[in-house]
């Protein structure tokens, strides 16, 4: 029998659901429940709550309503725990149906009519995650519950007694991730990678990423405000809207605030890793759930084996010196020296281990285990070239050769394959078979002829190719081989009072050789061409106004931190956390910093 419209009627308000319709229609008709109100009429009030479409149009046929317009905004339960609200499907978490908040201007202004009903309640608001009211802007305020919780949906019921507080307002921009949201169920699906996610994950997650990005991991999420969820749900969005590379870029720069080897995954992003562990059972968050799984993998000293994020570890990617010097056998003072070699890590102020920029890889940690396997001590390095330990300092000292990175207090160790290879270029450079020239004469007299020094021969010869000799040239050593003095003076002598030479260099810009040489290669400094009509002067190569121009701009690790009686480590580790980087020079190298990033 088709339903026949009351004689009192109520105006449906814009986004109205139809519980608050029904509420308020019972109330102008002399019904003072709701539940009642639907038993006179024959409806069936669970169903309603639901938003079953039958119940809806009978509805809005006694209350002469578009019943459309109702559905609309009425939660509408699909089965399993998935409603649809307007052209969105979300799942059930999504709402808060045991409960209900309202606006205290949109109650007060409703109150002002001739309605006898108190109060409205729009079907956005069922929402967990809309927290203000879109017309007025300011937040929703709870409604106590009655002690039935079948009159929850029972607007005017719960609004009986009810003064309204002074409204809290919000600033529009705080307000990015409800605007999104009323978008998505008034008009629908946008594009872009968060619009595609499901409605469920996007807020929650948008949310405990923001909680944890404006009021920190240790925060009990039962302890935070809705003004705060508000903030934090703006902020969360302000990420996502990027991408899945921007929550991770998030994680990485929350990690980077605090000493790298202070705090583990689950104290630095505990609110927000919680959250995500409590939601192994809801296969939506595995875009997430994935995502920082990885990124913790990669980023955090995780055991293989442990859980993270309902999965086991496969391989341990980082390490700490300690976890680094288990697997490869290295001791863990080694390991630390060259981490502190790579940068990677600085001396603590106590002299007890290091602290970290960033945990090494397991390719690092391997490629150091290489570089201990073939660490030789000063006197087998020397027996390999055929040098004495003197000998082997000066060429150390020129760069040419140098120290391993890692090697016991008060002893000098080398790197075997480097000794090798040093070797193995000069022995390149003496060619079988080849006349010797009269002029001819081994490396330490041919610095005697060209005022210079040997390291600087040595390093002439194989800057510029220069031929050498050698009886039996396979069999050769450091000690045999023998330079054309005219060909050293021919390359090198160039005027005093514009160039310098890698050792006078080194001394004005107070580093070593090997730096002035990687300075000359990126084109920090130049080098100057010789002149033919130069002779006997000592060998020069650096152009000395450009070493004059670089000190004007830059300055080294160690003159600033002379100048500022600071110690070197402690003030390379304060520069990176201010976001001052040095030149990139290579590894061995010493550090250079910009004068205008430093003062």
């Amino acid at each position: 029998m088709k339903a026949k419209r009351l004689p009192l009627r109520v105006t449906c308000i814009p986004g109205e659901s139809a519980t608050s319709f029904a509420s308020r229609l019972a109330r102008r008709n002399g019904v003072g429940r709701l539940v009642t109100f639907c038993s006179d009429v024959g409806i069936d009030y669970g169903q309603l709550m639901n938003g079953a479409p039958a119940e809806i149009e009978r509805l809005a046929t006694l209350g002469g309503a578009d019943h459309r317009i109702l559905q609309f905004w009425s939660p509408r339960l699909m089965g399993d725990g998935w409603f649809e609200l307007g052209r969105a499907r979300l799942k059930f978490t999504c709402f808060q149906r045991t409960s209900a908040r309202v606006c205290p201007v949109c109650i007060s202004e409703v109150r002002q009519q001739r309605e006898s009903a108190s109060g409205v309640h729009l079907g956005l608001w069922q929402l967990e995650s809309i927290r203000t009211c879109h017309l007025h802007g300011c937040l929703l305020e709870p409604l106590a519950p009655l002690g039935h919780g079948r009159d929850a949906f029972d607007i005017v019921r719960l609004l009986e007694g009810y003064l309204p507080p002074q409204p809290t307002y919000v600033d529009e921009n705080e307000r990015h991730l409800e605007t999104w949201l009323a978008g998505r169920i008034g008009t629908g699906r946008g594009s872009g990678w968060f619009d595609d996610l499901p409605i469920h994950v996007a807020t929650q997650t948008a949310e405990n990423l923001g909680a944890l990005v404006i009021l920190g991991a240790d925060v009990k999420r039962s302890e935070i405000s809705a003004r705060d969820w508000l903030r934090a749900g703006n902020a969360g969005y302000a990420v996502m809207r990027n991408g899945l590379d921007a929550i991770l870029a998030t994680l990485r720069e929350i990690q980077s605030l605090t000493p790298i080897d202070a705090r583990l995954h689950r104290h630095r992003f505990g609110l927000f890793y919680n959250w995500l562990r409590d939601r192994d059972e809801d296969p939506a968050f595995d875009i997430i759930r994935d995502s920082v799984r990885e990124y913790i993998w990669s980023n955090f000293p995780v055991t293989e084996g442990s859980i993270i994020l309902g999965v086991p570890t496969p391989e341990q990617r980082v390490h700490t010196p300690a976890t680094a010097a288990t697997v490869s056998g290295v001791s863990r003072w080694k390991i630390e020296k060259h981490l502190i070699q790579r940068g990677i890590a600085w001396p603590r102020d106590n002299g007890q281990g290091v602290h970290l920029h960033a945990y090494p890889s397991a390719e690092t940690i391997s490629q150091i285990t290489a570089q201990v396997d073939s660490m030789v001590s000063a006197t087998r390095a020397g027996e390999i070239l055929g040098v004495t330990l003197a000998t082997l300092r000066l060429l150390r000292a020129q760069g040419l050769i140098s120290h391993a990175p890692a090697c016991p207090k008060g002893a000098s160790y080398f790197n075997e394959v480097e000794v090798t290879g040093f070797l193995k270029k000069l022995k390149n450079l003496a060619k079988p078979g080849a006349k010797t020239p009269g002029d001819a004469a081994p490396f330490r007299e041919a610095a005697l002829q060209c005022q210079t020094s040997l390291a600087e021969v040595v390093a002439c010869v194989l800057d510029n190719h220069l031929p050498l000799f050698a009886s039996a040239p396979t069999e050769v050593r450091f000690g045999d081989l023998s330079v054309s003095i005219r060909a050293i003076r021919q390359t090198t002598t160039i005027p005093a009072d514009e160039a310098l030479s890698l050792g006078e260099a080194s001394l004005r810009l107070k580093t070593d050789t090997r730096t002035v040489r990687a300075l000359l290669e990126h084109g920090h400094i130049d080098h100057i061409l010789p002149f033919s009509d130069a002779k006997h002067r000592r060998w020069r190569v650096v152009c000395a106004k450009s070493v004059d121009d670089f000190r004007t701009n830059h300055v080294s690790l160690i003159e600033l931190a002379g100048s500022r009686n600071r110690d070197a480590a402690n003030l390379s580790k304060e520069l990176y956390r201010y976001g001052v980087r040095p030149l990139r020079l290579g590894d061995k190298c010493q550090r250079f910093f910009r004068w205008c990033d430093v003062i």
